[in-house]
């Protein structure tokens, strides 16, 4: 197996790392140029060292130099992707220097196209400035109420389908023109759900309704959505043995073939509990190829091991050469990738 197919892989892969500056020793610089990475995403706070500023992101300055100093790695333009979904997941936060951003929910709450204009403009503004392009927002699941995982952390907008697509729309209108691409999350729709993907297990067979498909549906017919992540959650009326992430029912049926989207889909962090508890690192990677994931989102961040990006490489590679995964499915996803990121001015 020749180098340059691994450089190929490494384009579906974007990379979690620790640090706030970078320099040739870095491992991620490493993982940048032997396995020509798609992007990396970055975070605030890490996990297992615990504290705010801990991870990628301590100030405007620093972020700002981090990230011109992660482009001049590589010709191409890497996929610098955050989390800023405004609330309790944001990344760029008050604490470091940036914009005081309320959660989704509670713009939903104002129902004012007006104040999500101004609220996507505040985060744009922020992200624009650093260089960052892939945003992982916005959270287009229904809001359920008290006792879900979604609708508690304040990261749902609305339980009417028409209200959240339309502001939906002013949301990524408003990153795209300032060239950041933007997620809807989480296909096929993860707002009822009461356990979360992140800590174990999570079945929604009994509370997800075609309801929760309707905002992707209208949105992927209007062109709103250059990327979609699938969730982890489990519905046995859609699948009846694997998660969303891993069914190419799913995601090569529903999303692709019964709504049409033939933008980039990307996967949530396999390293959640809800799919890493029950499946290896080579399952998962055989299962969500086949089915149709384009871009994983390897955050290292749940469990930290400076590996988990040179293993990932290696179990793909693997899978190449042994028939299971083919390299004709790899560069498709490639070419989508590629697709999105001329739409937005990136170099490929």
């Amino acid at each position: 197996m020749t180098k340059s197919i691994k450089q190929e892989i490494g384009q579906l892969i974007i990379a979690g790392f620790r640090g706030t500056s970078i320099n040739k020793e870095s491992d991620i610089v490493k993982f940048i140029n032997d396995y020509n990475l798609g992007g990396v995403i970055l975070y605030d706070e890490d996990l297992e060292i615990g504290g705010s500023g801990s991870r990628n992101i301590s100030s405007p300055k620093q972020l700002k130099k981090l990230v011109a100093d992660l482009q001049s790695i590589t010709e191409k333009s890497l996929l610098i992707a955050v989390d800023q979904e405004g609330g309790e997941v944001e990344r760029l936060r008050k604490i470091y220097g940036f914009s005081d951003t309320p959660s989704w929910n509670q713009i939903g709450l104002l129902n004012s196209k007006l104040m999500t204009k101004q609220f996507a403009e505040d985060m744009v503004e922020d992200l624009s400035s650093m260089g960052i392009n892939l945003n992982f927002a916005p959270v287009i699941d229904l809001d359920y109420g008290v006792g879900t995982v979604i609708s508690d952390t304040k990261r749902a907008f609305s339980h009417d389908t028409e209200v959240l697509i339309e502001h939906t729309r002013i949301f990524t209108e408003v990153h795209r023109s300032k060239n950041i691409i933007t997620s809807g999350k989480h296909f096929p729709g993860l707002g009822s759900a009461n356990t979360d993907t992140h800590e174990g297990y999570t079945d929604i067979t009994e509370t997800w309704s075609v309801k929760d498909l309707h905002p992707f549906n209208e949105l992927i017919k209007s062109k709103d959505l250059d990327t979609i992540m699938v969730s982890h959650a489990l519905d046995k009326k859609l699948d009846d043995k694997f998660p969303a992430s891993l069914s190419k029912k799913i995601i090569q049926g529903m999303l692709r073939e019964d709504l049409g989207f033939n933008g980039i889909i990307i996967c949530d962090d396999p390293s959640m509990r809800a799919i890493s508890d029950h499946y290896s690192l080579k399952e998962i990677f055989k299962l969500m190829i086949n089915a149709g994931v384009d871009l994983f989102c390897l955050g290292n961040n749940l469990i930290y091991d400076k590996n988990y990006i040179p293993k990932s490489i290696e179990a793909i590679t693997k899978l190449v050469e042994n028939n299971e995964v083919s390299m004709e499915r790899i560069r498709d996803s490639i070419k989508r990738i590629n697709t999105i990121k001329l739409k937005y001015g990136l170099d490929v």
